[in-house]
């Protein structure tokens, strides 16, 4: 036992030699893993656990600043890590949870790792996009980068034509050091806006503007031994073999061609690239990270000098932004090793590719590998499964995330930022009453003008969203904007489902509980949370639930309320965002909704209620368990007022409704609530039995 230690010290001290590493980190990491190792079995290669380790040390070392300050955080990237430990990237992430947990590490960390593992999904489905994409735009000659870059180098071109000048002046530009150069170029933009690096579109339409600006460089200075013939984009004149002459002082644009073939959005690819490529590109002419006139970029982008030392200055700027903040080195899926760098299963056919096949290899695997387990694709819940759509075909995780944007907006087309008719009728109704008490949650300022108070709560939500996103992100405040609006957009049509379906379902009663529900604060600020959060999944955002209720403050408890009328009423949202929003209710159901300030606990009685005293049924139910019956929301927030204050909840008016056989001991909303959980534990335990049982009959 004393010799495996001693040999996996003497490995680690190899290791932290190899990367350089301070002692006190290297010292603080080894301390750890030996507390560690003494109260929990670490399984596979110990080298591992302690990369993982001294990962963990190095992000929370505290460091001396040239100006007296401190900062935290060493200069050692996780590539550099984990190549030293010969451990992958995807190994890497399923066992650094485990690690976290042993070590109880702060939360703040762990957002920073989820954040990172977040990251590297989005850029795998992106890179995998980038080969197709570079592939169909620039020549590869016959299946290999490497063949082009020989004719490029040789100066022979790879059509019969004559190239200009221009061309021949900057031939040393291969296609091998173009695929370098962009894909180096677009991670070093992208790496300094967090509201693109973990947004799978964002981050899509921004490969995109990159691809059209090299696109446009090859084809203002006429490079034909780079362009591919083929690409359905080139100008006519241009496959004919004339040489390319710009109209006016614009440069050639293929954007919307490259969204239309590339499960792009035009107008959130515009968007991008006004907002974020060019200023950013504009950005390192001024500060002279790259050479040349910004305003010609695209002219001079291939011209000999300035070409190898941009990329030379961009590959150096990379490197240190990585290492300033510890992250992997997004060049790994361009090495002819990335299967072993990322974890991805290489066959055999691979060592008999060329390096470029390999890595599209890769960029399948990896696809494939998200496919099965990613954020990006969220898992079917147990629960609300008769609420699914149908499944739809076939798609990848950037197809995917364009179509919900698409759908996003079919979903507030032709609707506006306000009331519509039919709101507007419901909320200026002469039988609207004014509550008599004040309650918890219930604002003081409500008066007879419900569109007035409506709108004026809306402004004061928008406004705590658009503070916080812009403080979380420190950078662009246009997209958050634009998601506040079609949040806005979504608050008032399932305002008005939501008003709708509660004067269907509470009928004498309705007027009279929906006044006091309109009044309340909790009401208004759950159903706009639930809008942002459709947007914010729909985008692929990387603020994960529950950034919106954490926010907007509202207490998982009430928020969950919401959920299901909204999916119920709406028939148009798409099967992955129903799951999603099925996944949050589960979510608050298990563990949200019993954290310590939760409203809930002030609703208890000084017993639990039992299923008996909650089921809308004489026995326990038939298996599959049957969805808990919806009750109105008016009722289960009024209710749960009501509650907290010693007062009587209003009636449901869900008897004439649904004639259950016998009426629930606990109705309400805690009635609900309490059915709902029994429902989840249950349909949960049987899934487990049914797996058990063909386990063992395996």
């Amino acid at each position: 036992m004393m010799a495996n230690s001693s040999s996996d010290r003497d490995r680690y001290e190899e290791m932290c030699r190899n990367l350089n590493m301070d002692e006190a980190t290297q010292t603080a990491a080894w301390t750890e893993y030996e507390r560690i190792s003494g109260n929990f079995t670490m399984e596979g290669d110990k080298l591992h656990w302690l990369a993982r380790a001294l990962y963990v040390a190095c992000r929370t070392a505290v460091v001396a600043t040239v100006d007296g300050g401190e900062s935290r955080g060493n200069s050692v990237s996780l590539t550099q890590i984990l190549r030293n430990a010969h451990l992958s990237l995807i190994e890497f992430f399923r066992k650094i949870n485990n690690w976290m947990d042993m070590v109880n590490t702060d939360r703040s960390l762990r957002e920073r790792i989820e954040a990172l593992e977040r990251k590297f999904e989005v850029t795998s489905c992106v890179f995998q996009k980038y080969d197709k994409i570079f592939r169909d735009m620039f020549r590869y000659g016959g299946g290999t980068i490497e063949s082009s870059a020989a004719s490029a180098a040789a100066g022979t071109p790879s059509t019969g034509t004559t190239r200009s000048r221009k061309s021949k002046s900057s031939k040393a530009c291969s296609p091998r050091e173009l695929h370098r150069f962009c894909w180096t170029l677009y991670i070093y933009v992208k790496g300094h806006f967090p509201s693109v690096n973990g947004d799978l579109v964002n981050s899509h339409h921004l490969l995109l503007c990159c691809m059209d600006t090299f696109f446009a460089g090859a084809l203002v200075n006429n490079r034909r031994d780079l362009l591919n013939p083929e690409f359905k984009g080139l100008p006519e004149s241009f496959k004919e073999g004339n040489n390319y002459k710009p109209e006016g002082e614009n440069n050639p644009c293929v954007v919307d061609f490259l969204c239309e073939r590339y499960n792009g959005i035009s107008r959130e690819a515009r968007a991008v690239r006004e907002h974020y490529w060019r200023p950013y590109l504009k950005k390192l002419y001024a500060e002279k990270v790259l050479k040349g006139d910004e305003e010609s970029f695209v002219i001079n982008l291939f011209e000999m000098a300035h070409f190898h030392s941009n990329n030379k200055s961009i590959c150096h700027e990379y490197e240190q932004f990585v290492l300033s903040k510890g992250e992997f080195d997004e060049h790994i899926f361009l090495g002819e090793n990335s299967h072993r760098e990322i974890g991805t299963p290489a066959k055999s056919s691979v060592a008999r590719n060329t390096p470029f096949e390999a890595r599209s290899k890769v960029s399948r695997n990896l696809a494939r590998h998200f496919e099965k387990a990613s954020a990006l694709s969220p898992l079917t819940p147990l629960t609300g499964r008769n609420y699914l759509p149908e499944k739809e075909a076939h798609t990848t995780p950037v197809s995917n995330a364009t179509q919900s944007v698409l759908k996003l907006q079919t979903l507030v087309s032709g609707c506006q930022r306000k009331p519509g008719s039919a709101l507007l009728a419901l909320l200026q109704s002469d039988t609207m009453t004014r509550p008599l008490i004040t309650r918890p949650f219930v604002s003081r300022t409500f008066g007879s003008d419900l569109t007035t108070s409506v709108e004026t709560r809306l402004e004061r939500l928008k406004k705590t969203i658009f503070e916080g996103l812009c403080e979380s992100v420190g950078e662009m405040t246009e997209f958050a904007q634009q998601r506040v609006a079609i949040a806005t957009v979504l608050y008032y049509k399932f305002l008005e489902l939501i008003l709708n379906a509660e004067r269907a379902r509470l009928k004498e009663s309705f007027q009279s509980s929906v006044s006091i529900l309109l009044a309340m604060d909790v009401f208004h600020a759950s159903v706009f949370a639930c809008c942002f959060e459709i947007v914010l999944f729909s985008y692929n955002s990387p603020f994960c639930f529950p950034w919106i209720i954490d926010n907007l403050k509202i207490p998982p408890y009430h928020f969950y309320k919401v959920i299901e009328v909204i999916i119920k009423e709406e028939k148009s949202l798409s099967r992955s965002l129903v799951k999603h929003l099925n996944q949050v209710e589960e979510r608050i159901l298990e563990s949200l909704a019993w954290q310590s300030a939760s409203p809930l606990y002030s609703s208890l009685p000084p017993t639990a209620p039992s299923y008996e005293d909650v089921a809308a049924t004489k026995s326990p139910p038939p298996l599959p368990a049957p969805r808990p019956l919806p009750i109105p929301v008016a009722t289960s927030f009024i209710a749960a007022v009501a509650t907290a204050v010693g007062g009587a909840p209003p009636s449901s008016g869900q008897a004439s409704l649904h004639q259950p056989e016998t009426r629930p001991k606990q109705t309400g909303s805690l009635g609900l609530f309490y059915r709902k959980v029994y429902h989840l534990a249950h349909i949960r335990l049987t899934n487990l039995c049914e797996k058990l049982e063909n386990r063992s009959s395996d």
